[in-house]
């Protein structure tokens, strides 16, 4: 009941300003004390008859009614009826409220053309409200042509008749000379019009100008004072406003109790970025003790609100894991991930080229090359760069590379790589070691004739050389046996030196992707080698 009290006095309210000589009318005046009564019907009863004779301001308040379900069965179709009926009549209160049903596109089609043409007809009668929802339609191009002049108009007309955020519209060209040339002192004077009015967000923005000295000497004190007051008044910026003046020099000594403190204020009523501060303070230790396990949960609050830096490190933490603190955080790969991507999704530069590489690698999601590149070219790192030129040049080489050892395109191949397909094979490691940069193989089961392979790699780890291993027990005939089966494979050799059958030897191949295949032999021992080589590390 006391909820449709309010309801009743806000369309009296609207009703009076509306409308100067409504309250005069006895009718109308019995209807509303029927209805603040709780007698919905019989304020209807005494209302309807004036509307069908044509009274604009029953008109208005019938349709309310319909719209409202009070007294009638809710019927927004009749509503608009008699709003209608109210509004042809040039009664400014059902031409704003048309305005808002098509705007929203409440029991009709919206149409934002013809919101702005209701909220005109509005506003050329005075209503404030309206003159600023024009200023807003031609000020963004909504339903209309943007239009900076006549929504500077619409604005002026709505601020000069007290409109806050008409004020604070007009106070925001001015300073950022978006549609007007930058003039700190109107706009310091539309905030301050709206921060009398006790606004919150005038107070915040004249603050700003007080503390950069804009429109006014710079002045911290004061700054501090309209800070406190727009927080006080549940804006949350403000709070958090007033913990990176207190964790700075600006104003003396830090105070990280006071920064905290406000912080606090701030992040418990949802401040993205308060939240975020207190999760770096807890994770530094700045301030108040180190706590990651409290740092994840600030980090966790302002990430669920879309703030990509949260994401971010909240990925940083779980991929490497702590060991800093009392409580520490075991590396977490899928978690990571996860944060990563989300961060990426929310155009986080950073996390581009860390997903990147969870992609090319395929850590916790399938390998995706394309999808890698795609985001290393979004990130502005140098490591990531290098990556995406590799990554570039390794799709490339596909389209070239012919030369195969384990069914992998070794001029392409690197040592994770080669190391995956030999294990796939289930050859026998004689050495792998990461400080090394050879890995050694014994290849008896599975290439016959040939004891080990030896794999040579760059310092980046891609592969240079391959070396098999023919043992020969004064067997100078070897080497031919093994160029015989080379020749099946690779035709002719481009180059021979020596005698094949006794002495030093060598044959050699350069094979289409440019891989030098050389069979050699030394002496007088006769064990046989078979060498592929990238040519840009042959010797």
């Amino acid at each position: 009941m006391k909820q449709r009290y309010c309801n009743l006095f806000l369309l009296f309210t609207i009703t009076i300003l509306f409308s100067g000589d409504l309250i005069a009318q006895a009718k109308f005046s019995e209807g509303y004390e029927a209805a603040h009564s709780g007698n919905y019907k019989k304020a209807v009863k005494i209302w309807m008859p004036l509307a069908e004779k044509g009274d604009a301001p029953a008109q208005y308040t019938v349709g309310w009614m319909y719209e409202s379900g009070q007294g009638v069965k809710k019927n927004l179709k009749k509503a608009i009826y008699w709003y209608l009926k109210s509004a042809q009549q040039e009664y400014k209160a059902a031409q704003y409220v048309l305005a808002t049903l098509y705007e929203k596109g409440a029991g009709v089609e919206q149409d934002s053309g013809k919101a702005l043409g209701y909220y005109l007809l509005a506003a050329e009668q005075g209503d404030a409200t309206s003159q600023y929802q024009a200023g807003n339609y031609y000020q963004y191009g909504i339903g209309t042509e943007k239009d900076n002049k006549k929504s500077i108009l619409c604005y002026q007309k709505a601020a000069e008749q007290g409109h806050v955020n008409a004020q604070i519209a007009l106070g925001h060209l001015y300073q950022s000379g978006e549609a007007l040339e930058i003039d700190d002192k109107k706009a310091l004077n539309w905030y301050q019009s709206a921060a009398n009015q006790g606004n919150p967000l005038a107070q915040y923005q004249l603050a700003y100008m007080h503390e950069n000295g804009l429109g006014t000497e710079q002045d911290y004190t004061k700054a501090i004072q309209l800070y406190n007051q727009s927080a006080n008044n549940n804006y949350s910026q403000a709070a958090y406003k007033l913990g990176k003046i207190y964790e700075s020099e600006k104003v003396g000594n830090i105070d990280y109790k006071k920064a905290i403190a406000w912080y606090r204020i701030a992040a418990l009523k949802g401040n993205t970025d308060a939240q975020f501060q207190l999760g770096q303070l807890s994770q530094m230790g700045t301030g108040m003790q180190k706590n990651i396990q409290r740092a994840i949960e600030w980090y966790t609050q302002a990430s669920r609100r879309d703030h990509a830096q949260s994401y971010y490190l909240l990925a940083q933490i779980y991929e490497n894991g702590t060991t800093e603190y009392a409580h520490n955080i075991s590396p977490n790969l899928q978690k990571a991930f996860k944060n990563y991507q989300y961060a990426s999704s929310l155009n986080y530069p950073l996390a581009h080229a860390k997903l990147a590489y969870f992609y090319e690698n395929g850590i916790f999601t399938k390998m995706d090359k394309e999808g890698a590149i795609l985001l290393y070219q979004k990130s502005p790192q140098k490591w990531a760069k290098k990556r995406l030129f590799k990554l570039v040049s390794h799709a490339q080489c596909l389209n070239t590379a012919t030369t195969l050892l384990f069914s992998e395109k070794i001029g392409c191949a690197n040592r994770q790589l080669l190391r995956n397909k030999i294990k796939l094979q289930k050859v026998k490691v004689i050495s792998e070691d990461d400080q090394s940069p050879t890995d050694t193989y014994f290849t008896a089961l599975m290439t016959k004739g040939s004891s080990e392979l030896t794999i040579r790699y760059t310092e980046d780890n891609e592969f240079s050389q391959a070396t098999y291993t023919f043992v020969g027990r004064n067997n100078p005939s070897l080497i031919i046996k093994v160029k015989d089966k080379l020749i099946e494979a690779y035709g002719q050799p481009s180059y021979s030196q020596g005698n094949e059958l006794q002495g030093e030897a060598s044959f050699e191949w350069r094979l289409k992707d440019n891989i030098i295949l050389r069979v050699f032999r030394l002496w007088p021992d006769t064990t046989t080698f078979v060498e592929y080589s990238q040519a840009e590390f042959f010797q």
